[in-house]
């Protein structure tokens, strides 16, 4: 034995050789693991580490990690923080569904660190006498296994400098887990067999993590600020101690510091008012924000986004003081950096502004600034000096505080109570109050006529109205005040305006400020609206409303609801669902006919109806009669073509007050109806004839936002006369609705296009239309440019790609329901084609001889409109 001792001692190998590697090791440790097996016993005991060693070791392979050891739990190697990281959340969020699915509570503790290791693998006659395949050694190993020891049950524990490097990465664990993950510091502890003490972060999920600071035990010891430490000396020492202690602590402590990045967040607090003027409460911690605002390198968290987070924390808003300890957990909650605390005072006959920027995970004041001057008139300078400070302060560059800085007298107004009655509007937006917003703002007006920001929060609300020509009059009256915005607002409104009035180019602009100010969450989704609605380029669309869905956007349902149309449209539908259900969690207050179309374009239509009824009305006319189209949609897609056509004339007459755009629009729907079912040629170009007279006379005296959609109307009503064959009426439609290079969509572009196609196949020249025809198919094609495409390769007797075109219209039903055809004008006619293309195809496949494809389709058709005798 001695000399089989001795020639191992003296045998060459892999740990000979082997040199440290930079690697991150994971200690995952069942919390009370023997009293789980004294509960259950160990046959059930064992049943259920086994499904939790199948759930760990999947995680594992996901992550891309190593199993080195397992005991009661698992010992992991890793190459990066971040992998370790997104591994242990999902580990956590797995044995809570775990333990919800086996009825039993299995909770662990995980802890991570990272640092040099040596690594070898074991010869294989090792492994044969029972050792492990890869061993691992280094001081990472018992710091990760103190971290795992220290954590309590749920909770993720890091080193600071394994998580420094894993929150630098925090993007890599994708948008919707970053939205979840909070980051927390819980203080400098010693270990027990460590020479020196570790400062601890947790990382964790809302209703996962526990997110308060581990327990000192046997192992693990915080250390804590002498303030806090029992008192041990005696008595009579005190005073002298207390003297020279606290003298030496300010001559040798190092000032606090903040780890500010750009595009960072802080949260503003309430402003503490000691001057007892009522007029500065609301105006100047929303001149603050206003001034803080303009910077691109520092985010401010919306004011909803802060009472949302106090609801969250179980508190009344209106009731709850932001202060320091209040401010500090809602800047940990939301991710902010930093917290900033306004006060305003009368110091010697001077009115001071101060703000102390604090750090949320001490809640120390890391540093303070501030600005007098005499009288109230006094306070908006003050604001702009200190907010300068600030900016400057927190790391921007002083170049950049100057480019970006205008006066609050410029950008927003010199009066103080013009701000409130702002403020007040603001607030009163935020919560759905219109009509009191509305007030406010006008009074905000009536002090400072040239108040433009006020004038944006004003046509907000008749945008809300959905009176578009009231709101383009207050945008012109703002971008006429232009000197009185900020950049981004400027930005802002000659984009909604050229939204109104060109079209066509507010692509661009939107996109511009999207780009300038990536965390504008106005910016972003309106972006992505109107990428869909002008351009129908939903693809494009759906980053930016991920990013608009964030956690800190307090109007962030109703991204997630826009979010969720886009996935329909895509055919994404369970992201789709996912997306409606966050939104309604989230607070939306829709009538929820998009969210419906997610089960109706699946054919799910019980889940659609039972989603319907649990639709809220908006409260305006306006917005409630948007969803009549698709609402008929869903009736139709059931075969119930009588319904849907009556409830799309219940429309018609519910818009007569509305005016002719939006009368025109549910003529239009009904009119499309006609060309599919029995509705002679004749008849239908009799009702277009009256349609078309109508609608050129309304395009004539229209103001500027309703043209873009007559016109849309028009050209429907061109292809429409061209499919029941009279061409002239066609061309008399579209010259009517000519082209405006600076207004026109590419949406409308497209409708223009398949109308001009479909007056070439309808004289007799199907070659000719598909070369009009193909060069739309870009991704963003409205549906009915494939509606066109099929019936020209049918007239061009190319059965092939006739039948590809009816394929691809019976599966992009998603697309049929929700893509951007100028407020759903075309829903109807696209559900009802993407059941007639199966009849289509069946037609198709019997013509290329191919009887079982026939059948095949000729019983989908019938399954999805069993009674077809009252269908087209």
């Amino acid at each position: 034995m001695t000399a089989e001792i001795r020639q191992l001692e003296t045998a060459p190998g892999p740990a000979r050789m082997a040199t440290p590697q930079l690697r991150t090791l994971v200690v995952c440790d069942i919390a009370d693991s023997t009293a789980l097996v004294e509960r259950m016993g160990d046959q059930n005991a064992a049943n259920l580490i086994r499904k939790h060693d199948r759930l760990a070791r999947a995680l594992i392979e996901r992550h891309r990690g190593r199993e080195i050891d397992k005991t009661d739990g698992f010992l992991l190697l890793f190459d990066r923080p971040i992998q370790a990281a997104a591994f242990a959340l999902d580990y956590q969020r797995g044995l809570k569904h775990m333990s919800a699915a086996e009825g039993v509570v299995v909770r662990a503790r995980v802890g991570i660190h990272v640092g040099d290791v040596v690594i070898w693998e074991n010869a294989p006659e090792d492994v044969a006498r029972g050792a492990k395949p890869i061993e691992v050694e280094g001081l990472v190993k018992p710091v990760a296994a103190r971290l795992a020891q220290l954590a309590r049950p749920q909770q993720i524990l890091m080193s600071s400098a394994a998580a420094g490097i894993a929150h630098r990465a925090e993007g890599e664990l994708g948008p919707d887990a970053v939205a979840r993950v909070r980051w927390k510091t819980h203080g400098r502890y010693a270990f027990k067999g460590l020479p020196e003490p570790l400062e601890v972060v947790e990382v964790g999920e809302d209703q996962i993590a526990p997110l308060h600071a581990p327990k000192s035990g046997r192992t693990a010891r915080e250390i804590l600020p002498w303030w806090r430490r029992p008192m041990t000396l005696a008595a009579e020492a005190a005073m002298l101690l207390v003297g020279i202690g606290v003298g030496t602590w300010f001559l040798l402590q190092s000032p606090p510091t903040l780890a500010f990045a750009a595009r960072d967040w802080v949260v503003v607090g309430n402003l503490h008012n000691l001057t007892g003027d009522q007029v500065f409460d609301q105006s100047v911690d929303s001149a603050l924000r206003i001034s803080l605002e303009q910077s691109q390198y520092v985010n401010v968290l919306p004011e909803l986004s802060v009472q949302q987070t106090l609801q969250r924390m179980a508190l009344n808003p209106d009731k709850t003081e932001v202060n320091r300890a209040i401010g500090a957990q809602v800047a940990l909650r939301e991710g902010a950096r930093a917290l900033i605390l306004p006060t305003l005072a009368d110091v010697g006959g001077r009115v001071r502004v101060t703000a102390e920027v604090i750090d949320p995970n001490t809640q120390a004041t890391v540093y303070s600034v501030s600005a007098d001057g005499v009288g109230a008139q006094s306070v908006l300078p003050s604001l702009d000096n200190v907010s300068k400070q600030l900016r400057g302060k927190l790391g921007e560059a002083l170049a950049m505080v100057s480019k970006q800085s205008q006066p609050l007298a410029q950008v927003a107004t010199p009066d103080l109570n013009a701000l409130k009655a702002y403020s007040l509007g603001e607030s009163a937006y935020d919560h759905t109050d219109f009509k009191s917003a509305e007030a406010y703002f006008t009074e905000a007006l009536r002090i400072d006529p040239h108040f433009a920001l006020a004038r944006i929060g004003l046509a907000k609300v008749f945008d809300t109205y959905d009176q578009p020509a009231k709101a383009l009059q207050e945008i012109g009256t703002a971008q006429a005040d232009r000197k009185r915005l900020s950049a981004r607002d400027a930005l802002y409104v000659d984009a909604w305006a050229a939204s109104y009035t060109a079209p066509g180019q507010s692509l661009e602009k939107w996109k511009l400020l999207a780009s300038v100010y990536p965390d504008y969450f106005s910016g972003l989704g309106e972006y992505a609206y109107f990428l869909e609605q002008f351009a129908n380029r939903f693809q494009e669309a759906i980053p930016y409303l991920e990013q608009s869905a964030s956690p800190k956007n307090p109007h962030r349902a109703t991204s997630e609801y826009l979010l969720g149309a886009l996935h329909v449209e895509a055919g994404e539908y369970t992201d789709a669902l996912r997306a409606f259900s966050k939104s309604v969690a989230d607070g939306a207050h829709y009538k929820n006919s998009l969210y419906a179309s997610a089960y109706a374009a699946q054919r799910k239509f019980k889940d659609a109806t039972a989603v319907l009824e649990r639709g809220k009305s908006t409260g305006t006319p306006r917005a409630d009669i948007i969803d009549a189209g698709m609402n008929a949609a869903i009736v139709l897609d059931q075969g119930n073509w009588q319904q849907a056509v009556a409830r799309v004339k219940a429309a018609q007459t519910q818009a007569q007050p509305l005016g002719p755009r939006v009368t025109g629009r549910y003529e239009a729907m009904a009119l499309s109806l006609n060309a599919l079912d029995s509705t002679p040629a004749k008849a239908q170009v009799s009702a277009l004839v009256d349609y078309l007279a109508s609608e050129e006379k309304a395009l004539a005296a229209a103001v500027p936002t309703d043209r873009p959609e007559l016109k849309f109307q028009i050209v429907l009503a061109a292809y429409l006369a061209a499919h029941a064959g009279d061409t002239s009426l066609a061309a008399r439609a579209l010259a009517a609705a000519s082209p405006e290079s600076d207004a026109d969509t590419s949406v409308l572009e497209n409708l223009r296009g398949v109308a001009i196609a479909e007056i070439e196949r309808a004289s007799g020249k199907p070659q000719d239309a598909l070369a009009t025809l193909r060069p739309l198919v870009n991704g963003s094609e409205l549906y009915i440019t494939h509606v066109a495409l099929m019936d020209a390769y049918a007239d061009a007797h190319d059965n092939d790609n006739a039948l590809a075109e009816a394929r691809w219209l019976s599966t992009h039903r998603g697309r049929a329901y929700v893509e951007g055809n100028m407020i759903f004008t075309l829903t109807p006619f696209n559900v009802a084609q993407s059941n007639l293309a199966l009849l289509r195809s069946a037609e198709f496949s019997n013509t290329l001889n191919d009887k079982a494809s026939m059948q095949r389709f000729l019983s989908s058709f019938e399954h999805a409109w069993p009674d077809a005798i009252h269908t087209p």
